[in-house]
């Protein structure tokens, strides 16, 4: 049988750090005097990026000053500690689900690579993951598959038999433009309807669910 891999989304998927993101956020637009957004609006915020994060959160007339703003996000979020990111229920028995069936894991997140070791030392680690990928210098962010293949290549698989497990847009598209399946998680930032808008077709609204879904595709030839 050939080596299987699910490749995690990280925020939404894996963990949930909106409170911790929202609060950076907060942090930062209390420091150039913007206004504060809330969590609701974070969530809907997160998606492909750090900066296009800070670019949605900050006022329209303050758009041209993103990258300064990016800067000081990034400074608060990272000494933050991220102190209220817990991982979603269940995750933890499907990590160990995956490893049990000798299954490869890997995360690919839009987090810069600094901020997605932080998380993963402090709430990941324990789960040995194969590859953990942050946006890095010279790799376009998902939906691109430039990442996607990157792991593919470190891992030695088939991008037949990997699959995407995420909770946004950006997840599905990245899917597809990789050539692998994907796994819609609905906990996470984005609604069902969303999801199934970008053409996501299989879904897990639980953890159980998640699981019988990778047994599936762990078990296929």
């Amino acid at each position: 049988m050939n080596k299987k891999l699910v490749i995690f989304d990280l925020d939404g998927t894996l963990l949930d750090t909106s409170a911790d993101l929202a609060d950076s956020m907060n942090g930062m637009l209390s420091f150039f005097g913007y206004p504060n957004i809330t969590r609701e609006q974070a969530k809907r915020y997160i998606g492909n990026g750090a900066r296009n994060f800070v670019l949605r959160s900050l006022p329209e007339d303050a758009a041209d000053r993103v990258d300064e703003c990016l800067k000081k996000y990034n400074e608060i979020y990272n000494s933050s500690g991220s102190p209220k990111t817990a991982l979603y229920d269940g995750v933890a028995e499907v990590l160990h689900f995956l490893k049990e069936k000798n299954t490869l894991t890997a995360i690919a997140s839009n987090k810069p690579q600094p901020s997605t070791d932080e998380v993963y030392a402090k709430y990941l680690k324990k789960f040995n993951f194969d590859f953990v990928y942050g946006n890095r210098p010279g790799f376009a962010h998902k939906p691109d598959r430039a990442c996607g293949e990157y792991i593919l290549k470190e891992l030695n698989v088939l991008a037949r038999n990997a699959v995407v497990v995420g909770d946004g847009e950006t997840d599905v598209v990245f899917s597809k433009n990789l050539g692998c399946g994907i796994v819609a998680v609905t906990w996470g930032y984005r609604s069902k309807k969303v999801l199934e808008n970008t053409g996501a077709e299989i879904f897990a609204e639980t953890s159980f669910e998640l699981r019988n879904v990778l047994e599936k595709f762990i078990n296929e030839p």
